[in-house]
């Protein structure tokens, strides 16, 4: 007998940051690294992966670095890292799920792995189906695990099907 699934209800949450590094993450680490803060992150956030993580090497010489993609059961994590002598390492994380993505966690995770600078990140609730529940969108800056702080920057509760909306008229 197929055992009944819990009640799942459909979130819709992406965290996407943007950090400088405080040291360089080797090439010949970027492996295990990665592997290491991918089986970090799906634990912490309670994910659960859909596929085989994916990592690749960059392949333009103007952008050295890595990139990875780990399919996970209810979207992705990515991730793009990029050094070069004319800047500062930095990172690239996107993190979508249609269940709740804790981003307090995943900043520790983050910066237990690899050791975060300045960074900023944003929240985006993106809720649509239900009108009495807000739409919201958080600025956040930090540096380390720290967060510095954490603005709302929109929220929408208006249904975006079947209101009407006022067309602008020329004068």
């Amino acid at each position: 007998m197929t055992p009944i699934p819990s009640a799942f209800a459909l979130l819709h949450q992406v965290f996407v940051l943007d950090a400088y590094l405080k040291r360089r993450i080797p090439a010949a680490s970027a492996d295990k690294l990665v592997r290491s803060l991918v089986s970090d992150l799906l634990k912490t956030l309670h994910m659960q992966e859909l596929g085989p993580l994916q990592i690749y090497p960059a392949t333009d010489p103007r952008a050295p670095g890595w990139s990875f993609l780990q399919a996970i059961t209810t979207s992705h994590i990515s991730g793009h890292y990029f050094d070069s002598e004319d800047s500062s390492p930095h990172i690239r994380i996107d993190i979508y799920s249609c269940t709740t993505v804790q981003w307090h966690k995943a900043i520790d995770t983050l910066h237990k792995h690899l050791v975060l600078g300045e960074w900023r990140a944003t929240f985006i609730d993106r809720q649509i189906d239900d009108t009495s529940q807000e739409r919201l969108i958080l600025d956040i800056h930090g540096n380390g695990a720290e967060v510095l702080d954490e603005q709302k920057l929109s929220v929408q509760n208006s249904s975006l099907y079947g209101s009407k909306r006022s067309t602008p008229t020329s004068a």
